[in-house]
């Protein structure tokens, strides 16, 4: 059975470890592919810049307090690193605001109802896994934890995501 309040061992020291990792991995991927975090989907860190980019390694610790939060927000974290590392390549060969400009020509001849649709049915799907990662699993199984982190990436690509296209047809002006 999963015990949510546990005293420091191994498992929690890898589990801390694997967050700050792939924290670390998602705030260098955003420096890489954006440095002046024009592309940043995420308003907040957009808008407070790196220092706040640099103080969310602090999530690192959620497992010394909470294990099976400590799973959820490993498993968000490292779909989110990876989702952002496997379009990073694009940018980078580009340039940001080469990539940008793309970004602005393809929300100036689409349609924002269509770009909200997509971003928003992919993230259906991608919630749905993890909810049947939950549904295969109970609370005392950490299946059930990665199930939940699953679904969280799915709601932080729609809410993100969204936000991000919104912010593209305004700038173009649709």
């Amino acid at each position: 059975m999963v015990d949510a309040f546990v005293q420091a061992d191994g498992f929690t020291h890898l589990l801390a470890f694997l967050v700050l990792l792939s924290r670390i991995g998602d705030v260098v991927r955003t420096r890489l592919v954006t440095p002046t975090l024009r592309l940043e989907a995420n308003p907040i860190v957009r808008r407070l810049g790196w220092r706040f980019a640099a103080t969310t390694l602090v999530i690192a610790v959620v497992p010394y307090f909470l294990l099976p939060l400590g799973v959820v927000v490993l498993t968000t974290s490292l779909l989110v690193a990876g989702s952002n590392l496997s379009r990073g390549w694009l940018v980078h060969a580009v340039g940001e605001a080469e990539y940008e400009d793309l970004l602005l020509r393809a929300a100036s001849r689409g349609r924002r109802r269509v770009a909200l649709g997509f971003i928003l049915a992919g993230a259906a799907h991608v919630a749905l896994a993890g909810v049947v990662l939950m549904w295969l699993s109970t609370p005392s199984q950490w299946g059930y934890y990665s199930g939940l982190g699953v679904l969280t990436y799915g709601l932080v690509v729609a809410i993100h995501g969204s936000a991000f296209a919104i912010r593209l047809f305004r700038r173009v002006g649709r």
